[in-house]
């Protein structure tokens, strides 16, 4: 289940559902159109799940897939945002920029916007630029850390009450 947790706002998709259909059972790679229609729509369906996580519910945080040539060199997506405003602009990097696997794409996306997320959460922070790459490492560990928690599933009150045995009384 780790492997797809990523993919959990598409499992009920019917659109998500016809694509894995179409691409058959193997790996193959649908149309570059319908990579691009496929990550459109995850991106939208990943952005608002996450910023409500992060509790970013007052922000109105828009996403958009950018071409490879449109991003800074070796980067996967960026963010600028108004803090007046609350608005912010996530760019991903579109399907075009990963010339294989689906799945690998679709979590480097959702990757993508849970990082840009977190640097909006620390926005309000002052940073030099000294201090920029230490911040960079610090927002990758939060960001892993986050998407590593996903694959946890809460524990209910009602399920702790039901496994812990009555407390003993003490004189």
């Amino acid at each position: 289940m780790t492997g797809i947790r990523f993919l959990r706002p598409l499992l009920i998709s019917p659109f998500f559902l016809l694509v894995l259909a179409g691409a058959g059972a193997s790996a193959e790679l649908p149309e570059q159109a319908e990579r691009q229609a496929l990550a459109h729509r995850y991106v939208h369906e990943v952005l608002p799940y996450w910023q409500r996580r992060l509790q970013l519910d007052e922000w109105h945080v828009y996403v958009l897939l950018s071409r490879p040539a449109d991003l800074r060199p070796g980067t996967l997506g960026n963010i600028h945002w108004d803090a007046e405003k609350k608005t912010a602009t996530i760019h991903v990097m579109d399907a075009s920029g990963y010339p294989a696997d689906i799945a690998r794409m679709l979590k480097d996306m959702e990757v993508t916007i849970v990082h840009e997320l977190v640097h909006l959460e620390l926005a309000s922070l002052p940073v030099s630029d000294a201090d920029r790459s230490n911040q960079e490492f610090a927002i990758d560990h939060i960001t892993d850390a986050l998407l590593r928690t996903e694959t946890r599933t809460p524990i209910s009150e009602s399920s702790l009450e039901a496994a812990s045995p009555e407390p003993t009384p003490r004189h």
